[in-house]
Parts: C-alpha cells; structure tokens; sequence
C-alpha cells in the first residue's frame, strides 16, 4: 500500500549502482534467459541469469541454440520498474506523491538527460503532480476511482474503513495472520470501528479466510511443541561449559523477552498475541480464542448487512445536499427505507443495532425537510410547493390552511420536529418492519441518536425539548456498533418578538376566540 522512504532509497540506491542492468537471451527452443552477459566469443556466450527469481547460475550457451540476443540498456531496465508505480495505488497522500517525483523519478531524469526513457519519466512526473493537486485540494483515489473533495467528505466514513480494510488485505498477504486479526478488531471495534460501513461485509470474509490459515499454523505449533522442547533440552544437556551457561542465558532472555511482550499485549486487551513456539499454554489459548472469533463470524450474515451498510452509505452521500435539494432529499429518504426493509430480514441482533441508527438517521431527514421547506416559504396563508391541505411535518400533519411559520411554532412550543411541507416528489419515510415509528404530534422528542458519518457542528446542538447527545446503547455480547457521533438534528428556537412571545400572542388570541364563543352562547340562551 504505502512506499517506505528506506525502500526508495534502497531502490535508488540499487538503479544508481547499475545493479537493473539486464539482458535477454532467447534459445531457439523458446525458452527466455534474464541475466548478465558476462563474455562474448565466436563460439559461446557466458552468461549469468536467473535459475529461479532468487537463485542466480552462471554457464556457458552456445551460439547455435541461440535465437535472439536483447541487450538491455540500464536506462530501460530501471523504466520498467518506474512504470510499475503506476496507476499509483490508492489513499496515497500528498507528502507520498512528493517522495516518489523527488526520490525516485527526478533522479531518473537527472542521470539519463535527453534519452527517450527520460522523457517517458517526465509524463510520470506530470501525472503524480496531477494526483497529487487533487489530494491537496480534497480528493482522494479509492479502490482506483478518484473522488471529488464533496464525495471525499461525504464518504470520509468508509474511507477510513477502506483503509483498515486494505491494511488487513496486505498483513494476510504477508501470512501476518495476528497482524491481519489485529486490523480486524480495529474496524469492527464498537467505539471507534466502522461496523456500518461498506466495506465491514468484506472484512469479515476477509477475515474468515484468515483465521482458517491461522488456526491451521496454530494448531501445527501445538503438535510440534513437545518435540521441539524435547530437542532444545536433549541440546543443552549435550553442552559442556562455558556453552552450557551461555545457552542457558540465552533461552532465558528469548523466553523474558517473550514474556514481556506477552503481558503488555494481554494487558491491552488484545486478542492476538505474538505466538512463541516452545510456549505450550498460550498456544492454546489463542487456538480457543480462534475458534470462538470464527463461529461469531460465521453467525453474520454479510450478504444482508451488505445491504444495510450499502443504504447507510447512500444516506450520507445524500445527506449533505438535502437540506438544499429536493433531488437529494429524496435519495436519502428512499435510502433510509431500503436500509430498514433490508435491516427487518437481518438477525434479532442486527436488528437492534441498526434501528438505533436509522432512528437518528430519520431525526435527521426531518431536521433536511424542515430546511429545505423553510427557503421555500411562501407569503402567509400561502402552502409551499407541493404541500397539499396547508403543513404536513414527519410524525403528523398541520392544521389544513394553516401559516408555515404558526404550525414551526405550535410544533416548537410542543417539544416536537416543526411541521413543514415537505418538497414535491419526497417520498414520505415510513417506518419499517423492526424501526422507529414517527411520534406523534406533541410526543416529547427522545434524546439525539449517535449515527456512522456525522460531522461535528452540522446540526445545533441544543434546543428546547431536546435532551443532551445520548450514550449509545451498551452493545449486545459479541457485535460492534458505530462510534459516537454528533448530536442530532433539532428544531432551530423560533425567534420571539420584544415583550410577549409568539406562543404567548396565539394562546391569547384562542383564549379570546373561546370567551367571544361562551358569551354569544349565553346570549342565545337567554333570548329563548
């Protein structure tokens, strides 16, 4: 994923020594040898090449079973391995994109000025500085498709999770299976993992197949630790001083060393320690832990919270232009609907977790609503666009006729989400099997829910009627929730005139319309 600065200069320093230099020597036969020629004569052609990619022979061909000889220049050869960085890879940052014109490609046109090689590495050159302009400016190259600064922002959640994703890819490409465990736990960590995300579904598989290999090795270290403390305490028997002592000395250090690391990592909390081969009882223990991490893997259905996770991401790409687009708004009401039908077929479990998030999610598409709606106002006793009968709000409905602005106030003296018209072709978001109903009209509205995505500051964060940001719910055994996020949305207070207040203005004018209602009352009576 990532290029090291001593791997640079490694590879710098090999190019610079001519170590790439190559030739190729094709047999009539077909077969190809990649070497050095290290002598020419009339008859034969002495050449060292690779017998294996690791393993170098040296022998003599004769020139009659040679087909072709391709002498390869060191410009040419240190091209090719250049042109293996590109397309680059992705999530790669600014100070990366410097590093590889600095370290690797300027050099290369320093030392070969005017050749046609250098001028193919001043086209790389160019296409890294573009890359790496879009990375200042915001973007961001992911899974090779590179994203807008918007579409950055607006998918910084799974952005971060794709991260810890690729990392579990590259240790279990490296066979560290404890270091690719170890990332694991990162992404499906309850307070700052990315369980919602797109990318959780594939780190589970991911995962699946990594504790298959490592239960495998584990279980082989098992069976060859009796064997090989037999060998290690048959060798030091055998020992004689001063090598007695010494050996000694030295299986005490290695087995303190491990020891050491051991109890910071058990300590810590985590799962996946270092194994030590001569170490019978914590092999144990981690072939037990493995086993239980793959029946509670196994237990997810990936395939449903795919699905949910796919909504989830669609609702906060969504999200940001909702409160000014009615296109948008709609894209995350329909999004929230398709994660809560998805999320009714998940596990009791499943559903748990994900209503919470939805929940938040719906305070959200009401707080979008009541945004979008309040920059279309029209003039008092005028319905906005597409509202039919006077207000309409989530959770219940305005009085037929009545003023945009009355039914915010009725609704904010209430304790409740304004009624608001919502804008036409805005699908209404009802509640799916296993979610949240809306409230009522006039039902105090519950303390914000944390969801996946929010940002700091969207939202006000205090409102009358509104409890602080709530707790998460404690996480059911053996699953992982999203982290905390920013409170959510809540009805901005409504601005009250010098001296009486509005809601102070409406109750006196209904105490007056029921007085002028009991008088005449009386009066007819009396005329009868």
């Amino acid at each position: 994923m990532k290029l090291s600065r001593l791997r640079l200069a490694l590879l710098a320093l090999a190019c610079s020594a001519g170590f790439l230099h190559a030739d190729i020597i094709t047999l009539k036969d077909g077969k190809k040898l990649e070497g050095n020629i290290l002598s020419e004569t009339p008859e034969v052609v002495r050449m060292r090449y690779k017998l294996t990619p690791k393993i170098w022979d040296e022998k003599d061909i004769p020139r009659t079973d040679i087909a072709e000889i391709l002498k390869q220049k060191p410009e040419e050869v240190e091209l090719i391995e250049l042109q293996k960085l590109f397309p680059t890879v992705d999530l790669m940052t600014a100070e990366k994109y410097e590093q590889l014109i600095q370290d690797r490609l300027r050099p290369f046109v320093n030392r070969y000025p005017g050749t046609k090689e250098a001028a193919e590495a001043e086209k790389m050159i160019a296409t890294a500085q573009e890359e790496k302009e879009k990375v200042v400016s915001g973007g961001m190259k992911v899974e090779g498709k590179w994203l807008t600064p918007d579409e950055a922002k607006a998918d910084s959640y799974n952005i971060k999770a794709y991260g810890v994703y690729a990392e579990i890819l590259a240790q279990a490409e490296a066979r560290d299976y404890s270091g690719a465990l170890k990332e694991f736990d990162k992404i499906a960590n309850y307070q700052r993992g990315h369980v919602a995300s797109v990318y959780y579904p594939k780190a589970v598989e991911t995962t699946l197949e990594v504790l298959a290999k490592y239960e495998a090795q584990i279980e082989q270290m098992i069976k060859d630790q009796p064997a090989l403390q037999r060998m290690r305490d048959e060798g030091v028997k055998k020992l004689i001083e001063p090598d007695l002592t010494r050996m000694k000395d030295a299986i005490a250090r290695e087995k303190e060393q491990w020891k050491d690391g051991y109890d910071v990592e058990r300590k810590s909390g985590a799962r996946w320690f270092t194994p030590y081969k001569y170490d019978l009882p914590s092999l144990k223990i981690l072939s037990k832990t493995i086993i239980a991490e793959k029946a509670r893997l196994k237990e997810i259905d990936t395939a449903v919270i795919g699905k949910i996770n796919q909504a989830i991401a669609e609702i906060m790409r969504s999200e940001a232009a909702a409160s000014k687009d009615g296109e948008a708004l709609k894209k995350m009401g329909e999004a929230i609907l398709a994660g809560e039908t998805a999320a009714a077929g998940a596990d009791a479990t499943s559903r748990q977790f994900y209503s919470t998030i939805f929940q938040g999610y719906r305070q959200r598409y009401a707080y979008a609503q009541q945004q979008l709606a309040a920059k279309s106002v029209q003039p008092a006793g005028a319905a906005a666009p597409g509202a039919v009968g006077g207000s309409t709000a989530v959770g219940g409905s305005g009085t037929p006729g009545m003023d945009d602005r009355v039914a915010a106030a009725l609704a904010a003296a209430g304790g409740t989400a304004p009624a608001v018209a919502a804008p036409q072709g805005t699908p209404a978001v009802a509640p799916a099997p296993g979610a949240t109903p809306a409230m009522p009209a006039g039902t105090p509205v519950p303390a914000p829910t944390p969801v996946p995505g929010a940002v700091p500051g969207t939202y006000p964060a205090t409102q009358p009627g509104y409890a602080p940001a709530a707790v998460p719910p404690a996480a059911p055994a053996g699953y992982s929730q999203p982290p905390p996020a920013a409170a959510m949305p809540m009805t901005p207070p409504v601005e009250e005139s010098a001296g009486i207040s509005t809601n102070t203005l409406i109750l006196i004018g209904i105490g007056v319309v029921v007085l002028v209602l009991v008088v005449a009352m009386s009066g007819g009576k009396k005329k009868k």
